[in-house]
């Protein structure tokens, strides 16, 4: 059963993307293998395979070997967490209805394919898509953790130049708007422990 859970707090957000993502299991016969879980309730978050946010998507993939019904042994389970940037603002429905359909067929996948993410990113179509690299990835964090250009480049050992050439790249990869957009993100994700930082770029 794919779980979802809708974090955002605005009303109108929160009402299209149910409808985009209801209409996108429908299509595809899932309606009875998804269900939307209550914000309201905290453990939920702990428990979701999709989480929709502000301007973000966290996909959950458990390891279902792992699981049993006990709630504590759900929280403990090995499981691969992945962050999609999720900026609808400026693009268009059917952009935002594919994106939505890439996220909940990645939800959907088994955990023991993403093991090897060169094959996954094959068997999902993500090779058209511009992920972020190793650098790139440093770089949004550490602004994400509040230092300046002058201070990554000292961190990093790369001219201020490589610096803002690698964050001009995440931000574009990203599709990010504007500078608020990027730092809340990467703000986010150097608040998450060293392995829920992976982020995929749709």
């Amino acid at each position: 059963m794919l779980k979802i859970l809708l974090m955002d707090c605005n009303f109108y957000q929160v009402s299209g993307l149910s409808l985009l993502i209801l209409k996108h299991l429908s299509d595809y016969h899932l309606l009875d293998k998804a269900i939307f879980l209550l914000p309201s309730q905290e453990n939920n978050k702990n428990i979701a395979n999709v989480i929709f946010q502000d301007e973000l998507v966290t996909i959950n993939i458990f390891n279902k070997k792992c699981i049993n019904h006990n709630e504590t042994e759900h929280n403990m389970a090995e499981k691969i967490t992945i962050h999609v940037p999720f900026l609808p603002k400026s693009k268009t429905l059917n952009d935002i209805s594919m994106k939505i359909c890439k996220i909940l067929e990645i939800a959907h996948a088994d955990y023991n394919e993403f093991i090897h993410d060169e094959e996954v990113y094959w068997k999902f179509g993500l090779k058209k898509y511009a992920q972020l690299s190793d650098t790139e990835n440093d770089v949004m964090i550490f602004i994400g953790q509040g230092y300046n250009s002058a201070e990554i480049s000292r961190i990093l050992n790369r001219s201020r130049k490589t610096i803002r050439t690698h964050y001009r790249s995440a931000f574009r990869k990203m599709g990010a708007e504007n500078q608020a957009e990027f730092y809340r993100y990467a703000s986010f994700i150097a608040r998450c422990g060293c392995a829920e930082r992976k982020t995929l770029c749709l």
